[in-house]
């Protein structure tokens, strides 16, 4: 372990989110992401590196692997978080799309905060159902 890197305790479930700031939909994946951590806090559930899984980065994807759960977050239909897990061989144990599950209006591009407190609150409860869902052993 280098010396500019401290070691901390894992999460029980990792969320990978698509983040892309491009668009709002996209943006408000990370955001919601933050959000559901600081409510369930960071033993539950903490954010995983999609951008080291697609660099292949061994020990991000042995930390991923090692997770009781796995929850990806999308914002479009262009699915590019999931596509980007399923082309690395990285296990899903929960999948959410802003856009397709719950009706949230993409908007961009570079419309990063262009989203409402309304959807910004309904992506965090489903994330949050959707954590609830997979630890009653359903998946997606």
């Amino acid at each position: 372990m280098s010396q500019d890197h401290e070691e901390s305790e894992k999460p029980r479930i990792g969320i990978f989110y698509c983040g892309g700031a491009m668009s709002s939909v996209c943006e408000l994946t990370a955001v919601t992401a933050f959000d559901v951590m600081q409510r369930l806090g960071p033993k539950e559930v903490g954010m995983g590196c999609i951008a080291a899984l697609a660099a292949g980065v061994p020990k991000h994807f042995r930390t991923m692997q090692s997770l009781e759960k796995v929850l990806v977050i999308d914002g479009c239909p262009n699915a590019c978080a999931r596509r980007l897990m399923e082309k690395t061989g990285a296990r899903m144990d929960g999948y959410v799309n802003l856009g397709k599950d719950l009706g949230i209006k993409k908007i961009g591009p570079f419309k990063p905060l262009a989203f409402s407190q309304e959807d910004r609150e309904r992506a965090v409860e489903a994330v949050i159902a959707k954590i609830r869902e997979m630890d009653a052993g359903k998946a997606e």
